[in-house]
């Protein structure tokens, strides 16, 4: 199961940005919101219990742009192909539990209901086959323990994450006019050279 914690009002950055119906657009607004995101993710991994940091290695981000508009901004734990390459190995516990890790920390900063374990055979029919015999097992309940990480994490990061964007977005715009100055020259130089060879009688 990939899971991720995803914080809200992400989507109040991009109000700002315009023109996606352009490819440049849509790259100005993917790359300006990824900048803001990553700051949020680099918080979250600051403010994660020392006891689970190891997980905080899978914090990503993700940002969807479809029909000209940004319809998610993403980002926590498993979000991104990057983020779910990450390799971990969870660590048992004293009490023969799995250990937490990328894949079940939302336990840990959530809290879960109460479980049941339900045996290892029977595959998709091991939860009936073990409530038909008895042999269903409480594994109690886990309260939360960093509920409301990430809206924390944004929250405590937003001056800096406006401000990442804003460069960000400028370092963009700069490159990009220097790419259309240099397709300019180029194109003027050609324009040129292909008159003289016409004036000379060479074109």
């Amino acid at each position: 199961m990939r899971v991720a914690v995803v914080t809200s009002g992400v989507e109040d950055l991009v109000a700002g940005l315009k023109y996606l119906h352009t490819k440049d657009g849509r790259k100005l607004a993917r790359i300006t919101l990824q900048a803001g995101l990553n700051v949020i993710g680099k918080q979250m991994q600051r403010d994660l219990d020392p006891k689970v940091k190891e997980a905080g290695k899978a914090v990503g981000n993700r940002v969807t742009i479809y029909r000209n508009k940004v319809t998610r901004a993403k980002v926590g734990f498993n979000v991104g192909k990057l983020a779910r390459k990450v390799p971990f190995r969870r660590k048992r516990t004293s009490r023969g539990g799995i250990g937490i890790g990328p894949t079940n920390i939302h336990w840990y900063l959530s809290g879960t209901a109460e479980r049941v374990r339900y045996g290892m055979k029977g595959g998709r029919s091991r939860k009936k086959i073990a409530e038909t015999k008895g042999t269903t097992r409480p594994t109690g309940a886990m309260p939360a323990q960093q509920p409301m990480l990430a809206a924390k994490a944004a929250a405590t990061s937003m001056a800096e994450v406006r401000a990442v964007m804003q460069r960000a977005g400028t370092r963009f715009l700069a490159e990009r006019a220097k790419k259309i100055e240099k397709k300019l020259k180029a194109s003027a130089e050609s324009a040129g050279m292909n008159r003289l060879l016409k004036a000379t009688g060479k074109g």
